[in-house]
C-alpha cells in the first residue's frame, strides 16, 4: 500500500507494508501517539529505494501493538462501556508526503474494518456464573444498536415467552463493551418470575439492519463448580472469555537448595510453586480458534470467586489429526503470575451462623 493511500482508520497489519516512491535516499519519520496526545515512539531513519524504485516500510503493526499494550489497564477487563485499543500512527517523508492513521491493535492478519462483534465465536454455550464481555467494534461507526433477546420457559409449564431489549451503542471510541453473562441478560430483559432461561441472542444492527449476531445456549450438563473460566486479551485487543469444562489438576512443586549448616542438613531458599493443568473438554471449531488466541495472549486471567487473578501459561498440550472425525481438546498448564495468590488463606471467621440449636437440647441426664 502506498503511503499516500493509507486510510485514516486501520487495523495495525494494514501498516505492515507501506511503499514510498523515491528516486534516492530519503528520511522517514515514524511517530506513535496515545489517546492523550503523548508520544510513545518517535524515530527517524534513512532508507534507500530498491530496484522497483520504492522504499518499503514493514512491520509497523509490531510497534502499534506494543504501544497499545503499554497503555492497557488490566483492571478494566470486565468493565462495561467504551474501550480504547488504538493509537495514532504518523509516517512522514522529510520534505515530502505524510500520512496519519488511527491504528487499532490486531495481532492476526485481519484488515477488514466494519461493524462487528470483536470475537471469533458466534455460537456459544454458557454456564451459570460464567463472565461474558461482548465487544462491539465502533471506531468510525454510527447508528449501531444491540438487540438482546431471551427465550424463557414460564413456571408451572405456563408456556414460553420472548423478552427483548435494545441497547444503544456509544460509538465515540474504538469499542463498546456489554456484559452479557446470564445474570446480566436476565436483569436487562426483565426475566419473568421463577422462569427458566432457554437461550438468548445478541444482534448487532446498523441503521436497523442486522450486521452480526451471537447466539448463547445454556449449558446445563456441566456443573458450574468444575468449570474453569479464563478471561484474556484477544486478537482485537479487547477482553474475551473461554471456558474449560474438563478436569483441573493442581500440582505443588518444591524448589530449594539443601546443605549443611554446621552439623545440620537444612533447606535453603525454599520455593513452593503451584501449577494447574486445565483440560478444555470437547471444542467446536470456533472454540478451538478462541483457545489458540487465549494460549498466545499477552494478558490472561482466571475467574475465581468473582475475582480475576492473572496467570502465566507455561505449557500447552494440543494436537490435531486430519482428517478429523471426532471432537478435539486442549490441555493448558498455568501458574498464578503473583506468588502470593498460589496459597490462598483458608481460615474463615465464624460470624455467628450456627446450627438450628446453638447448644444440644440435652437435659442433665447426659451430663
Amino acid at each position: 500500500m502506498e503511503l499516500s493511500s493509507l486510510p485514516s482508520t486501520i487495523f495495525s497489519p494494514s501498516a505492515d507494508d507501506i511503499s514510498i516512491p523515491a528516486e534516492g535516499d530519503i528520511v522517514v519519520a515514524m511517530t506513535i501517539t496515545d489517546g492523550s496526545g503523548k508520544i510513545v515512539f518517535d524515530n527517524s531513519s534513512n532508507f534507500t529505494p530498491g530496484s522497483d524504485g520504492l522504499v518499503h516500510i514493514a512491520e509497523l503493526s509490531e510497534l502499534v501493538n506494543a504501544a497499545v499494550l503499554s497503555m492497557f489497564n488490566p483492571n478494566t477487563m470486565l468493565d462495561a462501556g467504551c474501550r480504547t485499543a488504538s493509537c495514532s500512527l504518523k509516517v512522514a517523508v522529510k520534505g515530502g508526503t505524510s500520512a496519519t492513521s488511527h491504528a487499532l491493535y490486531m495481532w492476526r492478519y485481519h484488515t477488514d474494518l466494519k461493524p462487528m462483534f470483536a470475537t471469533q465465536m458466534r455460537n456459544r454455550c454458557i454456564i451459570e456464573g460464567q463472565p461474558l464481555p461482548v465487544n462491539v467494534l465502533t471506531v468510525g461507526m454510527s447508528g449501531l444498536t444491540v438487540a438482546i433477546g431471551a427465550a424463557y420457559k414460564r413456571a408451572n409449564n405456563e408456556g414460553l415467552v420472548w423478552k427483548e431489549v435494545v441497547v444503544d451503542v456509544d460509538c465515540s471510541n474504538d469499542y463498546f463493551t456489554i456484559l452479557a453473562d446470564i445474570d446480566s441478560v436476565k436483569q436487562l430483559t426483565a426475566a419473568p418470575t421463577d422462569s427458566k432461561l432457554l437461550y438468548y441472542v445478541l444482534t448487532l444492527n446498523k441503521d436497523g439492519k442486522q450486521v452480526d449476531c451471537i447466539r448463547c445456549d445454556i449449558d446445563r450438563t456441566t456443573r458450574p463448580s468444575v468449570a474453569t473460566h479464563f478471561i484474556y486479551f484477544n486478537l482485537f485487543g479487547v477482553p474475551e472469555c473461554v471456558t474449560f469444562r474438563g478436569k483441573d489438576v493442581e500440582e505443588q512443586e518444591l524448589d530449594s537448595d539443601f546443605g549443611y549448616a554446621g552439623r545440620e542438613y537444612v533447606r535453603l531458599d525454599p520455593l513452593l510453586t503451584e501449577s494447574h493443568k486445565s483440560h478444555s473438554g470437547w471444542l467446536t471449531s470456533e472454540e478451538r480458534h478462541a483457545v489458540y488466541d487465549f494460549m498466545s495472549s499477552p494478558y490472561a486471567f482466571v475467574h475465581i470467586d468473582g475475582e480475576l487473578r492473572r496467570i502465566t501459561i507455561t505449557e500447552v498440550d494440543s494436537s490435531i489429526s486430519r482428517p478429523a472425525n471426532e471432537p478435539q481438546s486442549v490441555a493448558v498448564t498455568w501458574r498464578y503470575a503473583e506468588e502470593r495468590l498460589m496459597r490462598q488463606p483458608f481460615v474463615t471467621p465464624d460470624t455467628g451462623n450456627a446450627a438450628v440449636f446453638a447448644h444440644p437440647p440435652f437435659d442433665k441426664t447426659f451430663s
